[in-house]
């Protein structure tokens, strides 16, 4: 069972210490978090880490999974896209009627008696019509710096039924919440999870080998799902300009299928089309039994790690490369400038030709890599674990409901 004393070795006891007195404020308060999915994205991962965690300090944490069909589904990624900026997304009453039908299904199987409920994106938004006690926070965990507005006014007055919104950068905060309590807070890993915990080269050695990737030659990759804003098509792009000059290049996408995300197939089968068959390049998911294990050996193999979306609300994916040592050649894309400082951390890059370069540069200057790596580390390692995420949650609960 997770222990918040099990990160003193990391953060240090006083960090423990601090975190269990703020916790003793809040001690037996009940509190939900609800998404859309238990596996797949970013959400979900932060989840099944912080609500145990915030068990082993004294909360009654409970976290819940709306359910839904394949339209739901398909509506919810459609409005996704639209608070991240595509203009080409409308909501007509036939799509508002399947979003808030299942929403209000939802609310018959959702606990509705916790203290603190904390609704995680837009796919659950609307269960704030059912509140029947509490204090509720929304918490958006995407890039909605230039939302489409029609379909933004259409969520709006949901949103403004909360007590509390989290976003994870100042610029996400839309003008026209002034005057609602708006909470900054940056999504966080666990430095203990299956994915971040560190490997011996012998296992780091073995996933290589069972996916026929040869450790002996360069490796570059992307951990991402496979989604337009991920930008793949790009990282493949990068990948070929690089090998016109690095020999040997290998290439690793990364991604999985969450039951919430209605484009992955497509974009997935697009990704492989766009590879060419070039057997240097490796398009792997959890269907091809790539786990946290696996993840966290890849990263590790990276000589560098790429990050190339054009839309980013966070990209935990950014800090679990850091937090190993691998420096990330980043878009400058929302949460991705929080963790590659340029020249520091990694590199921030404009175009697939700046990030070909860049690229080239850590291949040839392993030194440099292992610099901007280690810096990578201690940026994570101040900034962007799960004790400073539960942190920020307690001060957040302390702040509504605290005795």
């Amino acid at each position: 069972m997770v222990s918040i004393e099990d990160y003193a070795p990391i953060v240090g006891k006083g960090e423990v210490e601090s975190i269990k007195e703020l916790a003793k404020h809040v001690e037996g308060a009940k509190v939900l978090h609800v998404n859309a999915t238990k596996f797949g994205g970013g959400v979900a991962e932060i989840l099944s880490r912080v609500v145990p965690l915030a068990r082993s300090v004294g909360l009654n944490a409970e976290w819940e999974v709306i359910q839904g069909d394949r339209d739901f589904f398909w509506v919810t990624k459609k409005i996704h896209n639209a608070l991240q900026g595509d203009e080409t997304v409308s909501l007509d009453n036939d799509k508002i009627r399947i979003y808030l039908e299942a929403n209000r299904r939802n609310a018959f199987i959702i606990p509705n008696d916790a203290e603190v409920v904390v609704i995680h994106d837009p796919q659950p938004l609307p269960l704030i019509e059912n509140r029947r006690s509490g204090k509720w926070v929304w918490r958006c965990h995407i890039d909605t710096s230039n939302p489409n507005m029609g379909v933004w006014s259409r969520l709006r007055d949901y949103i403004r039924m909360y007590d509390a919104a989290i976003f994870s950068l100042e610029k996400y905060i839309p003008k026209d919440l002034a005057g609602m309590k708006v909470l900054i807070d940056y999504p966080t890993i666990d430095p203990l999870a299956a994915k971040n915990m560190p490997l011996t080269p012998t296992e780091i050695q073995k996933v290589l080998e069972r996916y026929d990737i040869d450790p002996e030659r360069p490796i570059v990759g992307q951990v991402a799902r496979f989604d337009p804003w991920k930008n793949p098509t790009g990282v493949v792009d990068v990948y070929r300009k690089v090998k016109k000059n690095v020999e040997g290049l290998q290439l690793l996408m990364i991604g999985s299928f969450a039951h919430d995300d209605a484009e992955g197939e497509e974009w997935y089968n697009k990704t492989v089309k766009y590879s060419g068959g070039d057997k240097d390049i490796h398009i792997l998911t959890n269907l091809d039994g790539v786990m946290d294990k696996e993840v966290n050996a890849f990263q590790r193999s990276f000589n560098a790690a790429l990050q190339l979306s054009i839309r980013e609300g966070f990209g935990l994916t950014v800090a679990e490369a850091l937090w190993k040592g691998v420096p990330v050649v980043g878009t400058k894309a929302g949460g991705i400038t929080l963790q590659v400082i340029d020249g520091v951390t990694g590199y921030l890059v404009n175009s697939i030709e700046d990030a070909a370069e860049r690229v080239k540069l850590l291949l040839r200057r392993p030194w440099l890599a292992r610099e901007l790596g280690y810096a990578g580390r201690q940026h994570v390692k101040l900034n962007f674990l799960i004790t400073k995420g539960l942190k920020n949650y307690l001060r957040m609960h302390i702040d509504l409901v605290g005795k």
